[in-house]
């Protein structure tokens, strides 16, 4: 089982990506290798044939700023001193392993989605290569050729962007039921979900006027008295109304 952070970094590699992962389809890539920014901050994503990992690289800048300071020698020597840290990582393994885990409908249409994608991207590169590629690197013998050229390579992008859109929202919608802990309101674990289905406490019984309580109201209820009237002092709950920063 896969937790928050985990599924979390699997999300963040792109619906594609990650449904080849869980599909165990990444370890058969021997040369896979690469890295991504990571929506934390002063962080990457690394990558390769075995797994991806989430380094922290907060103290590049740091060291930097400090070599800087001392002098060129050491700058160019301050990157290879720097080792990143690594806080969080998921092996190629566990992501196949949680990933025959899942549904057996949910996995055909995970497998569906992708081949589905990678036919879409085959048949625009044989359209593209069958004309040897955008129009506007290729010669014409006039310009009304070159139109007639132009205005059907734009169809037929403009519907390959439309069929990659809809594969693209339907593997996001895939990879977020087969990752539910990405989704922010998504319980941690059963405990959580446990407490969020708890039924609530009962409502406490009114408690009983205090003497305190009863001598301010006979006290409120006598007539005021005559003479000057001092300023009231703002309560604890009591909002000046001169105040509108409470408005903003």
């Amino acid at each position: 089982m896969l937790n928050r952070d985990q599924q979390n970094l699997l999300g963040t590699l792109g619906a594609a990506m990650a449904a080849d992962a869980l599909l165990d389809r990444l370890r058969e890539h021997g040369t896979l290798e690469g890295g991504r920014s990571a929506p934390q901050d002063g962080c990457w994503i690394s990558y390769n044939r075995k797994a991806v990992w989430l380094e922290d690289h907060s103290q590049f800048s740091e060291a930097l700023r400090g070599a800087g300071d001392a002098g060129a020698a050491d700058t160019a020597q301050a990157w290879r001193r720097i080792r990143p840290k690594v806080v969080l990582k998921v092996t190629w393994a566990e992501a196949a392993a949680y990933g025959a885990a899942l549904p057996q409908a949910l996995r055909e249409e995970l497998d569906t989605l992708r081949r589905t994608e990678r036919d879409e991207n085959r048949s625009w590169s044989e359209f593209s290569d069958a004309r040897g590629g955008w129009p506007w690197r290729r010669r014409f013998e006039s310009d009304e050729e070159h139109q007639v050229a132009q205005a059907e390579w734009d169809e037929a992008y403009g519907n390959h962007l439309v069929a990659l859109r809809e594969v693209w929202d339907r593997q996001k919608a895939a990879i977020a039921r087969a990752l539910p802990l990405t989704v922010d309101d998504e319980p941690t674990d059963l405990l959580e979900l446990l407490d969020q289905q708890a039924p609530a406490p009962p409502p406490s019984a009114p408690a009983a006027p205090s003497t305190t309580a009863a001598a301010l109201q006979e006290a409120a209820l006598r007539p005021a008295a005559s003479g000057p009237v001092a300023a009231a002092d703002h309560g604890l709950f009591t909002l000046p109304a001169s105040n509108h920063g409470f408005a903003r």
